[in-house]
């Protein structure tokens, strides 16, 4: 019976450890819990969870600074199958793509040309209201040097940062 008691106490020393030590390494994710205030006519308590994204950037990152600008998957603005990405992914819905986050970069950052990206790197970008985590799935024609185009729903109005930071952590 000592035995099992110190074998249980062990290994709730050591979860207890390992947990703190994934929170110190991976801190990707704070939640922050905002008690609200009881209400006095039905005594119920409201909770508001905000849950924020922190980008987990390396020291030893590679960091560009490129211009950032959308497209839509049309025939118009890609090649004749707008909806396959340069990786032969394909999009689900032309219509409803913005949700998926995922990024065409100009062909010199692309590692056949001697750029630091792959198809499907996931890069952090800093760029305005569309600053997040992204998936690079396209490329670009080869006339543009250091750009990146989030890829839009069909309607989406058009918007450009002469300034975006990508972070790849390599």
């Amino acid at each position: 019976m000592k035995n099992l008691t110190k074998i249980i106490f062990w290994i709730f020393i050591s979860t207890i450890i390992m947990c703190g030590i994934i929170t110190v390494i991976n801190p990707s994710k704070i939640v922050i819990e905002n008690k609200g205030t009881i209400n006095d006519k039905d005594s119920t308590q409201s909770i508001d969870t905000i849950i924020i994204d922190l980008p987990i950037i390396l020291k030893d990152s590679t960091i560009l600074t490129v211009c950032a600008t959308m497209y839509h998957p049309v025939t118009g603005q890609c090649d004749d199958s707008p909806d396959v990405t340069a990786d032969q992914t394909k999009i689900p819905n032309i219509d409803s793509c913005s949700h998926l986050n995922w990024l065409a970069v100009s062909q010199d950052l692309l590692w056949f040309n001697d750029g630091p990206i792959r198809y499907g790197d996931t890069v952090y970008v800093e760029a305005g209201h569309k600053t997040g985590y992204y998936i690079v799935r396209d490329a670009m024609n080869r006339r543009f040097k250091k750009k990146i185009d989030f890829l839009e729903s069909v309607g989406t109005e058009a918007y450009r940062y002469k300034k975006a930071t990508i972070h790849i952590n390599s």
